[in-house]
């Protein structure tokens, strides 16, 4: 990876959606990327989304000139009927925006089979993946005219030659109802280990309760953790919280922090990769899988008021860095680059 060329998109880069994108994901399970990509359909023409392995809870959200037939729930890869209708699909586009390892493998070679550019997008840095995975990100990292990355962090991931870094954005216009507090410790995301739920478990301190919002079973039971489903009334849960906790052991970005800060509700984030760059001092940082570390966090932030209000104002202003119109803008301005006839 070394010698790559990494840049910072601009601040403001040209505007309107002019060429049909397709976006293919894995599936549309509620995920940051997934969100985005939910988002910008539909707020965009000319936009679709397929994926790889079915649908999900995001589905109902998608307009319906996005939807395209999704492919089967299956473990491993598509059926040869599913890949099918992905390659026709890129066919009709103009440019294939794909996204997580499954979306780069398939939709890459569905834009290769449709002699269509691809743009990639490195979401994570996924430091669990397996040597398999790693070798054929190294093969399929050479096939998109560009790739975007989330941070710095995500950049270093990717094995592409040139990365052009887009920071997500958050709608801020959800996030305008004042914070009030009261509602405890709240965290939400995917119940995998990367999300360090298990490490807040063990840092609560003494009376002190904690609702986790996200996907998939629970992995473990504990008197002071409630299990919440996935929640898309996301702005107003954040406005009734105490402190929304982000435990992660590795982020390549942080959008649930991201919204934490727009939301105004007292952050804290583990130290790690791109968290530490999206928060800068808005944010109380404590090492990952330091229960102590957190514990101690969560005292100090429960414990001052004048904290939790300085918090919340700095977290505002820190977010206002971030609106999303910026990194749809961005995207936008990677598509031209990718179908112009000079490579971009």
């Amino acid at each position: 990876m070394a010698g790559r060329a990494v840049t910072t998109a601009a601040a403001r880069l040209p505007g309107a959606l002019v060429l049909r994108v397709l976006h293919v994901l894995p599936t549309l399970d509620p995920g940051g990327a997934e969100r985005l990509v939910v988002e910008h359909a539909r707020r965009s023409e000319g936009v679709a989304i397929a994926t790889v392995f079915g649908g999900g809870a995001l589905e109902p959200q998608l307009p319906a000139s996005a939807a395209l037939p999704l492919g089967e729930r299956r473990p491993g890869r598509p059926s040869a009927r599913a890949f099918a209708r992905l390659v026709a699909a890129a066919r009709a586009a103009d440019v294939v925006h794909t996204h997580l390892f499954a979306g780069d493998l398939w939709g890459g070679l569905a834009a290769r089979l449709a002699g269509r550019p691809q743009v990639s997008h490195e979401h994570n840095v996924d430091r669990d993946e397996a040597a398999h995975v790693r070798a054929a990100r190294r093969v399929i990292g050479r096939w998109p005219a560009l790739t975007l990355a989330v941070s710095e962090a995500a950049a270093r991931h990717s094995f592409a030659a040139e990365v052009r870094v887009v920071p997500n954005g958050v709608d801020l216009a959800r996030f305008t109802r004042p914070w009030r507090g009261g509602g405890g410790v709240v965290a939400l995301g995917r119940r995998v280990p990367q999300k360090g739920f298990d490490v807040l478990a063990a840092a609560l301190p003494s009376g002190v309760h904690a609702r986790l919002f996200g996907t998939g079973d629970p992995p473990f039971s504990h008197p002071q953790v409630r299990w919440e489903p996935p929640t898309e009334a996301v702005a107003e849960l954040l406005a009734g919280a105490d402190v929304l906790v982000v435990p992660s052991r590795w982020e390549g970005f942080g959008l649930v922090a991201l919204e934490g800060l727009a939301a105004g509700v007292p952050v804290i984030v583990t130290a790690v990769d791109g968290l530490v760059d999206l928060v800068g001092d808005a944010a109380i940082l404590v090492p990952p899988d330091d229960a102590a570390a957190l514990r101690d966090a969560l005292v100090r932030v429960l414990g001052d008021a004048a904290l939790r209000h300085d918090l919340s104002r700095r977290g505002r202003e820190r977010a206002a860095r971030f609106p999303l119109e910026r990194t749809f803008s961005a995207w936008n301005a990677a598509y031209a680059a990718a179908t112009a006839p000079t490579g971009g």
